[in-house]
């Protein structure tokens, strides 16, 4: 999602001095100073990680609100252990859900963050459920289409595939999910500007300059990259298909 229809931000956010107050009342710890102020900081952190997932297309997204929320609380932790408040012990029933947590402060489910959290996370979920279904052909699968040379298709062809892309030689009649198209080869803007409306559109070169990136960008590239990005790490730039 680009934006925070779900109000996943604000309840997350909100929900965020409430989670560590009460995690840390139940456990008999002493809200301080420190305390207080690593909470203001994890706030802050947490508002600031929301945003920027906000601002990110659906299929561009690599962690959840959850995660995210969690990643926040990191500076609860340092701040626990700078006080030398004991680890919990596996008898107590916490459990870490990430290495840094060495006090189990993650929560594992946004049950615990209230109602209002819970009820957005599960309306941010179910959103992009319905993104990415629109993404992926449900009997075929997604689409990967390729303007470029007989020898930068061939590593493109055996990249994709290997992460269940099916490949298309573009022009192709033929929608695609993602376009690769090479800034080198001649036809190369025609194939962007036609493909930009209905696909994503990744640019690659050896030579592209400012100019040429703000050329394709304007018919509609979603991205401009390096030739080697493509030919040697061309899934780090798919969409994640979860």
């Amino acid at each position: 999602m680009t934006n925070d229809e779900s109000g996943i931000r604000s309840t997350f956010v909100a929900a965020y001095p409430r989670y560590v107050s009460q995690l840390l009342i139940d456990r008999g710890i002493e809200i301080n100073t420190t305390i207080a102020d690593a909470v203001v900081e994890g706030t802050g952190v947490l508002n600031a990680l929301l945003l920027g997932l906000s601002r990110e297309a659906s299929l561009d997204q690599r962690s959840s609100p959850l995660e995210l929320f969690r990643e926040a609380l990191r500076p609860i932790d340092r701040a626990l252990a700078l006080l030398g408040v004991p680890v919990p012990t596996t008898g107590t029933g916490a459990r870490s859900l990430a290495p840094w947590d060495r006090y189990a402060l993650a929560p594992g489910s946004s049950k615990v963050l209230g109602e209002a959290a819970h009820d957005a996370h599960f309306r941010w979920g179910l959103a992009k459920a319905a993104e990415v279904a629109a993404f992926v052909d449900s009997t075929a699968g997604p689409s990967l289409g390729i303007f470029s040379s007989l020898s930068d298709r061939a590593l493109i062809v055996s990249q994709a595939e290997s992460v269940s892309y099916r490949t298309v030689v573009l022009p192709s009649d033929s929608a695609v999910s993602v376009a690769v198209v090479s800034a080198d080869e001649r036809g190369a803007d025609e194939i962007v500007r036609s493909v930009s409306g209905r696909s994503r559109v990744i640019v690659y070169g050896d030579s592209i300059d400012d100019i040429d990136q703000i050329r394709f960008m304007s018919l509609g590239a979603s991205s401009t990259v390096r030739r080697d990005s493509v030919l040697v790490h061309l899934t780090a730039l798919l969409p994640p298909l979860v």
